[in-house]
């Protein structure tokens, strides 16, 4: 007679160091071997099997601010609470320290000229201070001309009117286009109108570094590796000019040499711009004169490696998808998704925590440009307050009377803004939009 002996089956979990058995009388399991080693495996499986976590009701800590549009938007998620604050301020961070940025009138005029140039400045705001880190020089000096020419006409006064009939009438208009680490491009165009010249009108490009208020070289922006990019800078050059040379025929040929005469090449005349994700330079062909003359003949972007500032800023800049459709921040435990609306130029703004779920923030104008994190360090009480502070001082742009014709608004708190721009000039603006 036979006896069954009750066999131990055993299987691993995927927890080291745990053994589950299980014992059955053997005429209680199945014949097949293979059989019964799978039944014994996928148990001990199901035993070890950790429960599916639950997603969190609430939305993941996180504050930042995110610039899209022409405003800045202040996002703070705390203890399920979201809130977004938005403001038509154009921020910079340098370090631990924040600047808004803005663009302000220079007004030379005399009751029979109207001389108006632009100054960037940038704004402490925990000081308040302001400074100067760009002031066009072609108005001065045409104001000195001006002076010199015409000595008894009179400089006007903030209530007075000049002339519907100037003699001169010189105009520049400073664009903010991008804004990288510590770097703010722009770009300057002016026109001239002179009743003893040629109406004349030029476009140029710089980038300014907000670190020392001054003018970047190209040394500054490529870490110091300029041998390569000045290589490539005078290839591409030529390359255009050859291009435009080309590009028309025999009769036309003496007029384009003529005009390719008018086009020079800056040294610090580029701004930044990136490529794959890298760092790279943009230089145009600056002109001077009438027509065609005066605009700018842009040169294909040269990559400058990866600097020392580049990795504070790639962190500040979204990741794109290949269709263009959204942009994504990623922060550690948190994801921030900026999914544009087809066919508007609107996108709604997510947060996104590690287990893909989502929450919205609510609906800012594109582009969704960068963003200036706020928790990781977390600013301090004082920053906080004058990042407070600044929010509702925004206040005074005041956004109807941005879109009248005269363009006017309420003067900046903190500079005293020129005049209102003379008739068929325009007045103070508001701080242009900055673009990556």
């Amino acid at each position: 007679m036979s006896v069954h002996r009750p066999r131990t089956f055993r299987a691993r979990c995927r927890r080291p160091g745990s053994v589950y058995c299980w014992r059955m009388p053997r005429p209680l399991l199945p014949r097949c071997p293979r059989t019964l080693l799978t039944v014994a495996l996928v148990a001990g499986a199901a035993a070890c099997r950790e429960p599916a976590p639950r997603p969190s009701a609430h939305p993941p800590a996180a504050e930042f601010v995110l610039a899209a549009g022409d405003s800045s938007y202040w996002v703070t998620s705390e203890g399920g609470d979201v809130r977004l604050r938005g403001a038509p301020l154009e921020l910079a961070r340098i370090g631990r320290r924040f600047y808004e940025l803005y663009v302000v009138d220079d007004d030379r005029s005399y009751e029979d000229a109207v001389l108006l140039g632009q100054r960037i400045y940038r704004r402490d705001l925990l000081s308040g201070d302001s400074l100067l880190v760009f002031e066009d020089t072609i108005v001065p000096r045409l104001a000195a001309a001006y002076h010199r020419l015409h000595p008894d006409d009179e400089r006007l006064g903030p209530d007075d009117d000049a002339s519907d009939d100037p003699l001169w009438r010189a105009t520049t208009t400073v664009d903010l286009v991008g804004l990288q680490g510590p770097f703010l491009s722009f770009t300057l165009h002016a026109d001239v109108e002179r009743d003893d010249r040629t109406p004349w009108h030029t476009t140029r490009r710089g980038v300014i570094d907000l670190e020392t208020g001054r003018a970047a070289s190209l040394a500054r922006v490529a870490g110091g590796n300029v041998a390569p990019v000045r290589e490539h800078r005078t290839v591409a050059a030529a390359a255009v000019l050859d291009s435009v040379r080309s590009g028309g025929d025999r009769i036309d040929r003496a007029r384009t040499e003529a005009l390719l005469h008018a086009y020079h090449l800056e040294p610090d005349g580029f701004t930044l711009t990136t490529v794959d994700g890298q760092p790279a330079v943009e230089y145009a062909l600056s002109g001077s004169g009438s027509g065609e003359a005066g605009h700018l003949l842009e040169l294909p972007p040269i990559p400058v490696g990866e600097p020392s500032w580049w990795r504070d800023a790639a962190a500040t800049l979204p990741v794109s998808s290949s269709d263009g459709s959204r942009d994504v921040w990623r922060r550690g435990r948190y994801e921030v998704v900026a999914r544009h609306d087809p066919g508007s130029s609107m996108a709604r703004l997510l947060l996104r925590d590690s287990t893909s779920r989502e929450w919205t923030l609510g609906r800012v104008p594109l582009p969704a440009l960068r963003i200036l994190w706020l928790d990781d360090p977390p600013i301090d009480s004082l920053t906080r307050r004058a990042l407070d502070r600044a929010f509702d001082e925004s206040g005074l742009y005041d956004e109807a009377a941005r879109s009248t014709a005269s363009h006017r608004r309420a003067p900046h708190p903190f500079v005293r803004l020129a005049r209102a721009r003379r008739q068929g000039a325009g007045a103070p603006h508001l701080p242009r939009r900055v673009r990556t």
